[in-house]
């Protein structure tokens, strides 16, 4: 059996590692852990045009208890080959999160642009995404609005035929004080299992103003084409 058909038995080993040494730091440190499960798509509805959906839940203590659980969807337009431009709202649901954030349960509605910009060297890819986002936080008895910058960037290089290593590094600050809200450190390994579908598992270091959060993320990333040649085809 070849390498590329054992990675999902070698992901499933890097996720007990991480587990197991994540686990024992949070029992060494202040630090806490957790576990994140992404789930990324980006519908084709026309050449230029695309549905972006993004569902993220969240975990204490590597899928234990629950933190919260966040949907983002909008709309993208590819300016160019290497650019693109996305509106939208997201929504996020949270419970007991003990973080950065004001309330212990609450619910968030956002308000968002971005634009990401693209570049390939050789078979590397490197990529720069900016995002603007208006959020309105409310818990039992409050309603409180923020405004927020983020700035990523991203790195991803083919190591084995479909294996590649992805990392990241993500800054965002509050358009009001305090400036810094948080930092996202991601490094991991992916495996391309079809044109249309990835997976990725790796570990993300969280970084607020008083803590850190150590955790696992795991991430599937699916395409899918709805234009009007497509559409087509599936009709013939």
């Amino acid at each position: 059996m070849g390498c590329a058909k054992r990675f999902p038995c070698f992901l499933f080993f890097v996720a007990f590692f991480l587990s197991t040494t994540i686990s024992y730091t949070q029992t060494n440190t202040e630090n806490r852990s957790g576990s994140w499960l992404v789930l990324h798509g980006n519908n084709k509805i026309h050449e230029k045009w695309s549905i972006p959906i993004v569902g993220i839940l969240r975990h204490h203590d590597l899928f234990e208890k629950y933190e919260f659980a966040f949907i983002r969807t909008g709309v993208s337009y590819q300016l160019n080959e290497s650019s693109i431009f996305t509106t939208g709202v997201a929504f996020l649901s949270s419970k007991n999160y003990t973080g950065s954030e004001d309330f212990k349960n609450a619910t968030q509605f956002w308000v968002y642009e971005q634009y990401t910009l693209k570049s390939k060297s050789k078979r590397n890819i490197i990529s720069h995404r900016w995002r603007l986002e208006t959020r309105w936080k409310k818990s039992a008895d409050d309603l409180r609005m923020n405004n927020r910058l983020r700035y990523r960037l991203q790195y991803v290089k083919p190591i084995y035929k479909n294996v590649h290593l992805k990392s990241f590094n993500e800054l965002f600050l509050n358009l009001e004080d305090p400036l810094f809200n948080q930092n996202r450190f991601y490094i991991g390994l992916g495996q391309t299992l079809s044109p249309s579908v990835k997976i990725d598992i790796g570990y993300l270091k969280n970084h607020f103003k008083n803590d850190d959060h150590d955790v696992v993320r795991m991430s599937l990333t699916f395409k899918t084409e709805f234009t009007k040649r497509d559409i087509a085809e599936l009709v013939d």
